[in-house]
């Protein structure tokens, strides 16, 4: 007999992994407990000192406690229940609670007559931001071993929770903003030409205008593009934690980045379209690089005819 512990960190666990984890269980159980009824018929006919079993089941079942985010709580003993709940409600699972038990004797007959029980279970404890998978094998009997393998396979293999997106939340929301800002800060630096005084600084100064047209694309990209945003990467984010104080005594507060990468991401409950939304965030990124690259060459368009009009006049 070992035991064995295996915790997700910094690893994001889709619902897919989960029912295919999930499946595979019932799979087994169904395997196994088909095999002793199988058996039972096979020894109805034999005495019972004559009587062979690999696998009599004494209670193999799982058990399933699910809490919901409004504070309700379901308790399964049937599997097809417990997944039409899983696939239904994902969206409002808070925990998931998972016991699969193995209870079984091995029956040898005469002359070497012995019967064995033996014990074996994986149980599974599941919140959005946690998964811990404790395991009771038998190192000699091999029934589980494609269920634990599934399951260092998922956990092991998933994605990373502190991936680009995040490490890169700075220069992809500051290339939204300019992809967002710098057509109207174009249009606007223009306007200015038209204001006396100013346009005589901006035809005379050769980099006025385009830092003109690209501080205004900031504002006005500023203004645009964070909103756009926001609503895909605040479920991903780090927590922020109090980091000290500023010059002028205010609190200054940085993302808890030890804690985000101890912790794993379980697409259940509110973190559910997490990887949508880091889908969503790379194609805006995608899309904004390519705009960005057109719009700069309008702004260096732009420049070369300021700059002329400001030899001509």
């Amino acid at each position: 007999m070992y035991n064995d512990t295996i915790k997700a960190e910094n690893k994001i666990i889709s619902s897919e992994d989960l029912t295919q984890i999930f499946q595979l269980m019932n799979e087994t159980l169904k395997k196994y407990k088909k095999i002793s009824e199988q058996e039972e018929i096979q020894n109805r006919r034999l005495e019972y000192n004559y009587q062979k079993y690999t696998f009599k089941d004494q209670g193999s079942k799982i058990n399933v406690t699910v809490d919901f985010t409004d504070n309700t709580s379901v308790s399964f003993d049937n599997f097809e229940n417990f997944m039409g709940i899983f696939y239904g409600r994902i969206s409002e699972i808070k925990m998931i609670d998972l016991y699969f038990y193995l209870r079984y004797d091995v029956v040898m007959p005469e002359p070497y007559r012995k019967n064995d029980y033996c014990s074996q279970d994986i149980h599974m404890f599941i919140k959005n931001d946690k998964l811990e998978i404790e395991t009771r094998l038998k190192s000699d009997d091999h029934k589980l071993d494609d269920v634990y393998n599934l399951i260092k396979d998922k956990v092991l293999n998933a994605p990373e929770k502190y991936d680009d997106v995040i490490k890169n939340n700075g220069k992809i929301t500051n290339t939204v903003i300019l992809s967002a800002g710098l057509i109207p800060g174009i249009i606007l630096a223009l306007l200015l030409l038209f204001i006396p005084k100013v346009n005589t600084i901006m035809l005379n100064g050769y980099v006025v205008y385009p830092i003109a047209a690209i501080i205004f694309a900031y504002i006005v990209g500023g203004i645009i593009a964070p909103t756009k945003l926001d609503r895909y990467y605040n479920p991903i984010m780090p927590e922020k934690i109090h980091a000290g104080y500023d010059s002028d005594n205010r609190r200054i507060y940085k993302d808890d980045l030890n804690t985000f990468v101890g912790t794993s991401e379980i697409l259940i409950g509110n973190k559910v379209n997490n990887l949508d939304n880091r889908r969503i965030i790379r194609q805006e990124y995608e899309k904004a690089k390519s705009l960005v690259k057109k719009e700069l060459i309008v702004l260096l368009l732009v420049t070369v005819a300021v700059i002329v009009a400001g030899i001509v006049l």
